[in-house]
């Protein structure tokens, strides 16, 4: 596993500002969010390109809308709680309902306002994104994956929502060892049957060094990462279900209508014995501190993803 770690705003104004050049019609909208999203960069170079609507998320989404009747690409970036939130039914109206190809970016998603309390704490988006028609919803956890989020979601015809992190990270597996694509998971570590862990987002290297820990006490240990919510990866879902004794579903995100509710979605029909558990964070988030010590509250932490498998496979 690398160490070098990169900040993914950077890396999403990077991108952002490359496919800006490549393209004119491709239009970043802000909601005063130009310096916290890692837009800047494209701000000062393509101006013309570049829209501040202010802190009017429902409005950012109705103009965003118009740019892409139009012909252009809009990309539009705010908090994650308020554009998925207080922009809900323009999101769902304009974007979901119309089908208009709008690219919405729920920045600082999941924990990332720790020291905020709850209404900076997008935990419950997922759940709402997803129930939208039309929309596709990514969930990136590293900066290779940020990138590749963004490319593939302006290439892709469509409204889609990528929930972006915000605190610096490492990539789990080398960028040049992988290929993602929209509605594709992904085997980052096969050993065996034993315990499945299907992961998506920030929680997916913590996912993984459990994993490691789990494989070294003797059980055999397959790592799913999702980085596309919807569509989910049926397949591959299916196959790792098959002969699992355990399946094991991680997000930084509510257990109610998230990741792991597609993931029990998707398996309702299909026949198996593996019993499925959610972890994620229990029905409304009420502390605030910084991150790190607000996943180990939850149990978010790979320590802590250790005995919560451990005890459910013990007991």
């Amino acid at each position: 596993m690398t160490v070098k770690k990169r900040n993914p705003r950077d890396v999403f104004g990077e991108t952002l500002l490359e496919l800006g050049r490549e393209n004119p019609g491709v239009m970043a909208v802000s909601c005063d969010s130009g310096a916290g999203s890692g837009m800047n960069p494209f701000k000062k170079e393509l101006p013309q390109q570049y829209l501040e609507i202010g802190i009017s998320e429902q409005n950012a989404i109705g103009v965003s809308a118009g740019l892409a009747e139009g012909g252009f690409i809009p990309v539009v970036s705010a908090i994650a709680p308020f554009i998925s939130m207080r922009a809900f039914e323009q999101v769902r109206n304009d974007l979901g309902y119309a089908n208009m190809n709008v690219k919405v970016i729920g920045s600082s998603s999941g924990l990332s306002h720790s020291a905020l309390g709850s209404t900076h704490q997008a935990i419950e988006d997922l759940t709402l994104m997803r129930a939208i028609p039309n929309m596709v919803v990514l969930n990136p956890g590293d900066v290779y994956e940020v990138e590749m989020c963004l490319r593939e979601a302006v290439a892709h015809q469509g409204p889609v929502y990528i929930r972006m992190p915000r605190h610096e990270m490492a990539e789990p597996v080398e960028a040049a060892k992988r290929n993602l694509e929209i509605g594709k998971g992904e085997y980052l570590m096969n050993t065996g049957d034993d315990i499945v862990i299907a992961v998506t987002g920030t929680l997916t290297i913590d996912g993984l060094m459990a994993a490691k820990i789990l494989d070294e006490m003797g059980f055999g240990v397959k790592v799913i990462n999702f980085t596309t919510v919807k569509p989910l990866d049926t397949g591959i879902l299916n196959e790792a279900y098959q002969n699992a004794k355990y399946l094991f579903t991680l997000e930084e995100h509510s257990v109610i209508g998230g990741f792991g509710s597609a993931v029990v979605e998707s398996l309702a029909t299909i026949k198996g014995k593996a019993p499925i558990h959610i972890v994620g964070i229990a029905d409304g988030s009420i502390n605030t501190g910084p991150y790190r010590e607000l996943l180990e509250a939850y149990g978010l932490t790979w320590e802590k993803i250790v005995d919560q498998i451990l005890y459910v496979v013990k007991n």
